[in-house]
């Protein structure tokens, strides 16, 4: 690892460059700017890990059957990646250390590369529509929910802030349908062609997001 490469996964965003531009490119850390690209340049650990994720990226980019929620997930990600300037510290003394925060992100990348994705908007993706993944973790199966973007009416700025469903749950049996591990009035049917959340009024996500209700059918 050359020690001046900096925070390579804070700017595979640049989503107008090249991939192979992108994955080519490496900074000087004295043109870090950020707080965060100044806290991964000066702990070898941390920037260890950015480059461990920028690869994870890249690779779990190129092959996805839907691009966009890679890119959006990934923008969502670092969005709140700057949480890495209070972990572990007297600030967040039970917080998690920035370079876990970083080990998650990396297993849940290649973790969606073995998964199966289902979508009310199919290959066009949106994230105002809810892009599902079904994946093994742990010996259970789990399903996450990526999507159904809303704006905050008090701070209205553009994705990723505002309200998303953004959550992974271990599937819970439940007779001939699954729940989810957190979420009590979860219903959902599951075949290889769909996912289906059952009854009037599916899962609530929150009082300013619809309900996730109905099918959701693969990509393939």
């Amino acid at each position: 690892m050359k020690p001046y490469i900096l925070s390579s996964a804070l700017l595979m965003l640049c989503l107008c460059i090249p991939l192979s531009s992108i994955q080519a490119a490496s900074f000087d850390c004295a043109k870090a700017k950020s707080k965060l690209e100044k806290r991964v340049c000066s702990d070898p650990a941390l920037s260890k890990a950015d480059e461990e994720l920028a690869k994870a990226y890249a690779k779990t980019l190129k092959g996805f059957i839907v691009p966009g929620f890679v890119k959006d997930s990934q923008r969502a990600w670092l969005n709140s990646a700057p949480i890495c300037l209070t972990a572990g510290t007297k600030d967040d003394p039970q917080g998690q250390s920035c370079a876990a925060i970083y080990a998650e992100r990396i297993e849940a990348l290649n973790l969606y590369r073995t998964a199966k994705v289902y979508s009310n908007s199919a290959k066009k993706y949106s994230y105002d529509d809810v892009t599902m993944l079904l994946y093994q973790k742990d010996g259970a199966t789990w399903l996450e929910l990526f999507g159904d973007w809303m704006p905050d009416a008090y701070k209205p700025k553009p994705f990723p802030d505002g309200f998303l469903a953004q959550q992974s749950s271990r599937l819970v049996k439940k007779g001939n349908t699954y729940g989810l591990e957190d979420r009590t009035d979860a219903d959902i049917s599951i075949s290889d062609d769909k996912i289906t959340f059952n009854g009037e009024f599916g899962m609530s996500l929150s009082m300013r997001q619809a309900a996730i209700k109905g099918d959701y059918l693969r990509v393939k």
